[in-house]
């Protein structure tokens, strides 16, 4: 599985075979499914103080293609902008996605600068 819409517990459901996203905390993931509210493919986090390390994607090869990676992914970054969490992408597919949207910039974790001397 590698590639949904929003989150907030549940969210996405636009109607007329949209793919529907939702958060998944109890298996720290958002997922994506399909029109019939079939699981279609997961986006796993872990959750830190006020930050969410996105660390894996996944969708099942019989819905690649379809967009329902960047639908997911969408959906989890839009849910945690809407909370003020910032997001590290670990994985490479999210990385990828905010790379070529660049209006999720905003949401990515940006370490404080250092303070140290030397």
């Amino acid at each position: 599985m590698a590639d949904g819409e929003q989150g907030s517990g549940q969210a996405g459901d636009q109607g007329g075979g949209a793919p529907v996203v939702r958060d998944a905390p109890e298996r720290d993931r958002y997922e994506v499914h399909d029109e019939q509210g079939r699981l279609a493919g997961f986006a796993a986090y872990q959750r830190a103080r006020g930050l969410v390390v996105m660390t894996h994607t996944e969708v099942d090869p019989a819905y690649e293609g379809r967009g329902l990676g960047s639908a997911l992914v969408r959906g989890a970054l839009d849910d945690l902008r809407a909370q003020g969490t910032a997001v590290l992408p670990l994985c490479p597919f999210v990385g990828a996605y905010i790379a070529r949207h660049p209006e999720y910039r905003d949401v990515v974790y940006r370490a404080p600068a250092s303070r140290g001397t030397d």
